[in-house]
């Protein structure tokens, strides 16, 4: 550890990174107390109950969430193994490391991809996906990513449900809204979202290890009438709709009372083992206070300071003679911003040195995150200071205070 490493101590280091994020302080209160009961006493059911009535009012939706153990990639490879099967054509959006992921897990699924490959910062134009749809016929689902943390872009998700609720109302509209859920709005009965897929660890400031999945009928429909249901158990939506109706009688609540999930229309095709997969009593009490807080600031005042502190970073970007690689202010995404940077600046040297010496934690490829309750001026301006020190020494030209002027100027405003 070097001297300068050493004056940063624990307490003064910072995560600005795009996840995993600190954990609120509401979180971490509600996780530091002792489980004076297991898991199939009254309290926890209680607690469920509230989290998923929470979840459903920020999401505008009246389908019931399922909380997954297991980190976003669980809820992601669920949601294509419940929908997707051998030779079903998939359209997904190439965007980035989060796009791609969702191409392999079509595959994965036995899915056949077709696939929109953009530009590095571009978002894709609703017109690319309705051109796509109608000159392939046999596309049964479309896939993207509503926030693209590895480049900062923002996808239209609700221009781009809308149009497929009007024009191809039989495509499954699946969207991965892992980073973006609690930093921007999502409407998904509005914009008609089949399958959502979120996590805890991003804009919710809970601890990681919960993936959170929203089925609308459709895709209940589309589960369903499988001609096989997906080897897996941990990983089969059925086993989650099971626990929603069958759970809570065993616990000795009405879990149908938080809207979990609809019921089965007919008996599934695989016999059940003895005990099913469940949710993680310490996990969900995290998450329910996270978005306790969240409720108690206001949705709207918890998106508008992400924006706001997103601007800010963008502001200090160029005046320091740098920029942002989202390819446009509009596309850009209010909770991940990704540096551009001159070729023979090395991220993860930025990323290192920004750390050793100042305690701020960047997300690779040098990413700010402006996710959840660290999108204040606070944090913010401590970072760009931090920034502008690093960028000297690295050689590049520095106005020393220009950065942090300029945030400062986007949080006056606001």
């Amino acid at each position: 550890m070097t001297g300068d490493q050493a004056a940063v101590s624990a307490e003064q280091r910072i995560n600005m990174s795009c996840g995993q994020t600190p954990l609120s302080p509401a979180c971490l209160a509600a996780i530091g107390e002792q489980l004076a009961e297991p898991v199939y006493y009254a309290h926890y059911p209680e607690v469920e109950k509230e989290t998923c009535l929470m979840l459903k009012q920020l999401m505008h939706t009246e389908n019931g969430p399922m909380l997954m153990p297991g980190s976003a990639v669980y809820g992601l490879e669920a949601a294509m193994l419940g929908t997707v099967e051998a030779g079903d054509r998939v359209l997904t959006v190439q965007t980035g490391v989060f796009g791609r992921l969702l191409v392999e897990l079509a595959r994965f699924a036995g899915g056949d991809t077709t696939e929109i490959d953009l530009e590095e910062g571009q978002s894709v134009d609703p017109e690319t996906i309705r051109r796509h749809l109608l000159s392939d016929p046999e596309i049964k689902q479309v896939a993207l990513v509503h926030c693209e943390t590895t480049t900062g872009t923002l996808n239209p998700i609700e221009a781009i449900g809308r149009m497929l609720k009007d024009e191809f109302p039989d495509v499954i509209y699946m969207v991965d809204c892992v980073s973006s859920f609690g930093g921007v709005e999502v409407r998904v009965d509005d914009w008609g979202i089949d399958l959502l897929v979120t996590t805890t660890q991003k804009c919710l400031n809970a601890p990681q290890g919960l993936a959170i999945v929203v089925a609308s009928k459709k895709a209940w429909d589309k589960i369903e009438n499988l001609r096989s249901a997906p080897r897996a158990m941990c990983l089969d939506l059925h086993s989650w709709r099971r626990y929603g109706m069958e759970g809570g009688a065993a616990m000795g609540y009405n879990m149908l009372e938080k809207g979990s999930v609809p019921r089965a229309q007919k008996p599934h095709p695989r016999d059940w083992p003895v005990h099913g997969p469940h949710a993680s009593y310490t996990l969900v009490v995290g998450l329910h206070a996270s978005l306790k807080a969240i409720m108690d600031e206001g949705p709207e005042q918890v998106y508008r300071r992400q924006y706001v502190a997103s601007r800010a970073v963008h502001a200090a970007l160029r005046a320091l003679g740098l920029g942002i690689v989202a390819a446009t202010e509009v596309s850009a995404a209010p909770v991940a911003t990704r540096i551009a940077l001159p070729d023979y600046l090395d991220a993860n040297e930025l990323n290192r040195i920004l750390f050793e010496e100042h305690g701020i934690a960047l997300s690779s490829l040098a990413r700010i995150g402006t996710m959840g309750f660290m999108a204040v001026p606070e944090h913010v301006l401590r970072t760009i200071s931090a920034l502008e020190q690093v960028l000297k020494k690295m050689g590049w030209e520095v106005e020393e205070g220009a950065g942090v002027a300029a945030a400062r100027e986007v949080f006056g405003r606001s």
